[in-house]
């Protein structure tokens, strides 16, 4: 677990440091925090994380070599399992070449994953707090997506490079990233409307009653996943069935009153309260009160099937990565934002370490 710690340490560090460096020190220390998490993601050994044996080497048997694609393409298409046509004719491509198939996936993978979603907080966030925004990507969705869920972290990391467009109303540059996106993995897709959201303002009532309705319909067994089941609606529809069967084999339990949900909750009720001192420094600041509400409104819209609200909220939960640094704007004097800031950050990185055990531990894929 050295290396769970050692690294936010590191970054903890950084977070102070940050807005006194010069340019070019901001730049290195950018460019070597991308390197070591690129190290840590790509080289990672086959029982650090969960999906690497459990779903991904599965995927991986059951996809053909890429001769039998261009032999048979549209038997190659149907003979395919769940994962995007993306990661599939990647995975037959480099089962030509290599018995190696999976670490040299993780690798490409975390080659574009981790500079892309790099390149996204640093669009996101300002000089004060992008410190604080790593630290809490590490701390959250750096375990759940780039150590775990690749395709996801891959695609999350393309529309938080999006959310500019969004700002500037460069329709056609968001969908774009948008389209890219969905091709690496399909839950992208409900980005798409997200679009017209918009950044100006929010409806904070709107919101919170959204919010507050989902938790009363989920704790009431209100079951609205099986509406979409009966209807068939596009594209939900698939994957819903997938995940409802991945439920039933994994017998994964929801619990409604999940900390980190209610955490997003009151995180965006304390930022809305001082939003005078908080959204003079982030244009996004309210598009992201959005998305965050959106990530609890999925979470208990889709608790029939856990493994599906937990996908889809944590998509929409890369808003938590721009929104809970700005908490270091709230207190005076700065030392005690920055305080409350690291503090959050190391709270949530310990839960997730030891009490939801995201990760287990690290070694390197070559000591196997």
């Amino acid at each position: 677990m050295f290396i769970y710690i050692f690294v936010p340490f590191l970054l903890t560090l950084l977070a102070v440091s940050f807005p006194k460096m010069g340019p070019r020190s901001k730049s290195l220390s950018i460019s070597l925090t991308t390197l070591l998490l690129f190290v840590i993601v790509a080289f990672r050994g086959r029982y650090v994380d969960h999906d690497y044996r459990l779903a991904y080497e599965y995927f991986i048997d059951h996809i053909p070599d890429a001769e039998y694609m261009f032999r048979d393409f549209s038997g190659y298409l149907h003979s395919l399992p769940a994962p995007e046509l993306s990661f599939c004719v990647l995975a037959s491509l480099v089962k030509s070449c290599t018995c190696y198939v999976m670490p040299v996936i993780a690798f490409l993978y975390a080659m574009f994953a981790v500079p892309i979603k790099m390149k996204g907080i640093r669009r996101l966030t300002n000089d004060d707090v992008f410190g604080f925004a790593l630290l809490f990507y590490f701390s959250n969705l750096f375990l759940l997506h780039e150590m775990t869920q690749i395709r996801a972290g891959l695609a999350v990391g393309l529309f938080m490079c999006a959310i500019p467009a969004i700002h500037r109303r460069q329709f056609a540059r968001y969908v774009l990233f948008i389209a890219i996106a969905s091709l690496i993995h399909r839950s992208a897709m409900m980005a798409l409307p997200l679009y017209f959201l918009g950044t100006k303002s929010i409806n904070l009532k709107l919101w919170v009653g959204l919010a507050v309705a989902m938790f009363v319909l989920a704790l009431v067994h209100y079951d609205v996943v099986s509406i979409i089941l009966n209807y068939n609606v596009p594209v939900l529809h698939h994957k819903l069935v997938i995940y409802s069967a991945t439920q039933d084999w994994l017998k994964f339990e929801m619990n409604l009153f999940n900390v980190f949900i209610f955490l997003q909750f009151f995180v965006a009720l304390f930022l809305y309260w001082k939003r005078e001192l908080v959204a003079p420094h982030c244009p996004y600041f309210y598009f992201a009160l959005k998305l965050n509400f959106l990530s609890i409104i999925v979470f208990y819209f889709f608790s029939r099937i856990p493994v599906f609200a937990f996908r889809l909220s944590d998509f929409l939960g890369c808003a938590t990565i721009i929104l809970y640094p700005l908490v270091y704007y709230v207190l005076k004097p700065r030392f005690a934002g920055q305080f409350l800031a690291i503090g959050m950050a190391w709270c949530i990185l310990l839960v997730n370490l030891f009490h939801n055990k995201l990760v287990d531990s690290y070694y390197m894929i070559f000591f196997e």
